[in-house]
């Protein structure tokens, strides 16, 4: 759910209440909106009207997974979910717990918490942090199949979407053979600088559309805070379409890192530790050089039959308009410190150019539609056999 954490903590709340209004107390999601509102301020006092249709259909969607299961205790800050989380993070050596689980919330039957917590304890007590691991999630995955716990990851949902779902992740069965294939013509790092701000991109991030299926989704890698002038530059996909809205999140660096590593190939790493990319006001002509040279070359590679668009290296200056690589550096450089964003925004620019060569050798290396498999499946973190199960609502 997107916001800051304090923010993303009141609407996930939001939605804990919420299905256990509807779930527990019996109160309809269409007839009971003002006692619903009600219970949700207590824990989110600021919500709006879009959050009370979001919270609407998401519990439709679980009440369709759930059917007449109730007796759930929900949880989120304390109860079942620190407890698991706390498990896997000790027990089972999980160090960053989204990319093992990106639940948000837990649901656990109340008359069963106890043995299920005992048995957790029991089958994590392994010597072997990877073993506790496989053996959390296979044991996760029946409580999920028998509807005992549900782990939920949660999307907001647009008021624009006629209906949320409600998707098993991770539970082991094999996944429907989808075709996985570039839209042609959208691979792009657009270069062009000033036309809509004064001293910053255009855009700031190395994008692409692939269709998975039916199914057509844009992908974005950029620094998702240009304030921070050098800053680790992130991998995002967001359906289009009539699926549009419904972020499928962004990438996890270890699906990346698994990719790139087994076939040789590099991660682009942060900006400030580029070896290329000097810190605002201290640039080097080397490093100068470097980039205009790299935009050149870069100009002359295909991905999926098309030139990587990289605008028309168009500048806009209060002096007038230039073209070119060595325009676009001199002109990035000089504006650096002109807005709180040109500095983020020209560094996570000259990432994305290393992520576009990069693509370049994938393709080469014939290896395209296995990288946007891994990329769709390290958005919905179903990447690996050390990842949970849950149940996503989007």
């Amino acid at each position: 759910m997107a916001g800051n954490a304090i923010e993303t903590a009141k609407q996930e709340n939001g939605s804990r209440v919420y299905f256990e209004a509807v779930i527990e107390s019996g109160l309809n999601p269409d007839n009971d909106f003002a006692k619903l509102l009600q219970v949700v301020k207590k824990v989110y006092p600021q919500v709006n009207s879009d959050w009370m249709s979001s919270y609407n259909k998401q519990v439709k969607a679980l009440k369709t997974y759930i059917g007449r299961e109730k007796g759930y205790e929900y949880s989120r800050d304390n109860g079942f979910m620190p407890f698991i989380e706390g498990i896997a993070k000790t027990k089972c050596g999980v160090a960053i717990k989204d990319r093992w689980n990106p639940a948000d919330i837990y649901m656990v039957k109340t008359r069963k918490k106890d043995s299920i917590q005992k048995q957790l304890l029991k089958i994590t007590s392994n010597s072997n942090k990877e073993d506790n691991l496989l053996a959390l999630n296979d044991y996760m995955k029946t409580l999920i199949k028998n509807l005992d716990m549900v782990p939920i990851s949660l999307k907001a949902i647009k008021k624009t979407t006629p209906n949320a779902k409600a998707e098993e992740a991770n539970m082991g069965g094999a996944k429907t053979k989808q075709v996985f294939v570039v839209v042609p013509g959208s691979v792009k790092c657009n270069l062009d600088f000033g036309h809509k701000n004064d001293g910053e991109f255009d855009t700031g991030e190395f994008a692409w559309d692939f269709k998975v299926g039916d199914m057509e989704i844009h992908g974005q890698a950029r620094n998702f805070q240009y304030s921070k002038a050098r800053n680790l530059v992130q991998t995002d996909l967001t359906p289009k379409g009539a699926a549009g809205g419904a972020k499928l999140g962004k990438v996890s660096s270890e699906a990346l890192d698994s990719f790139l590593t087994k076939n040789k190939l590099l991660r682009p790493s942060s900006a400030s530790k580029d070896p290329n990319i000097d810190p605002p006001g201290q640039w080097k002509q080397v490093n100068i050089d470097y980039w205009i040279k790299y935009i050149d070359n870069l100009k002359n590679y295909k991905v999926a039959g098309s030139k990587i668009d990289l605008g028309g290296l168009k500048v806009k200056t209060s002096s007038g308009e230039t073209i070119g690589a060595k325009e676009v550096i001199q002109a990035a450089i000089a504006a650096e410190n002109s807005t709180r964003s040109a500095a983020g925004r020209f560094s996570s620019k000259l990432i994305g150019l290393r992520w576009a060569y990069n693509w370049v050798l994938i393709e080469q290396k014939g290896l395209l539609e296995e990288w946007l498999q891994t990329l769709y499946y390290g958005a919905k973190k179903e990447f690996g056999g050390k990842n949970g199960p849950f149940l996503k609502i989007y």
